[in-house]
Parts: structure tokens; sequence; C-alpha cells
């Protein structure tokens, strides 16, 4: 994202005429001379001119870097909102497993209750073995849980 925003400084940079110091040092190495010194003026001007003039050239780059500096702009913000989509589903399952959790141990519990209830009757005669045996299968699969 840095770097697309560095060309659209660069792109805006183009609309500026080019100018290096060798240009301007020979400028004043002919300063004397001067039947060459319009022709060295005459050099340096088309360039300005043609900055000017580039029919749209320079302004389609400047817009090409800025429509790529605003694409990763999009393509930042899209890896930010999924990875806070991630987490918050995540923190939902946990939530739904902790609630899991706390009814299945509601559930170990209520089965260990009416065993014990299920043998006490037992051993009273008041009811037959067979009531054992449900209760003990209602709490066998949830005694294997770690």
């Amino acid at each position: 994202m840095a770097e697309a925003n560095a060309q659209i400084g660069v792109a805006k940079a183009a609309y500026y005429p080019n100018i290096s110091l060798g240009q301007l040092e020979d400028l004043r190495a002919v300063h004397h001379d001067i039947a060459i010194r319009p022709k060295r003026l005459w050099s340096a001007g088309p360039s300005a001119l043609f900055t000017v003039f580039d029919v749209g050239r320079r302004r389609a780059a400047s817009d090409q870097a800025v429509a790529a500096y605003d694409q990763s702009v999009a393509n930042y913000r899209q890896t930010v909102l999924t990875g806070f989509q991630q987490v918050e589903d995540n923190v939902a399952a946990l939530r739904i497993l902790e609630n899991e959790a706390q009814v299945q141990d509601k559930a170990v519990v209520a089965a260990q209750k009416y065993l014990e209830l299920a043998n006490t009757r037992y051993k009273g005669g008041v009811t037959s073995y067979l009531e054992v045996t449900t209760a003990q299968t209602a709490r066998s699969p949830t005694k294997s849980r770690p």
C-alpha cells in the first residue's frame, strides 16, 4: 500500500518539466557564445511544452496510480475485515461449544442422580432391576467423556 502511495507522487511529479543539472552546466559553459545559447534554450523549451501538451498521458498515469492505491487500500481493508470475521466466527463457535458443554455437564449430573435414585428404589423393593439398567444405559455414553 505504501508503494502504491509513492507511485502517486511519482505520477504527479511527471507533470513538472524534467530539468537535469547537466543541462544547467551546459548553459553556463556556453554563456559567452551567443550563437549556441538560443539553440540550448530551444532544446529545453520543447521539454516543458511536451509536459503540458501530452494528450492526457500524464493525467492517465496519475489516475492509474491513484486507482492502484485505491485497489491496495481496498485489498488491505478486505484482509482486515476477513480477519475480524474469522475471529468473530471463532468466538461465536467457542460460545456455542461452551453452552453445549454446560448442557452436557448438567445431563451427566442428572443421569448420575437418576442412577442413584433407581438403585435406591431397587434396593427398597419399589421397582425392578430394569429401571437400574435403563439408568446405567443413560449414564454410560456420557461416562466415557474425559
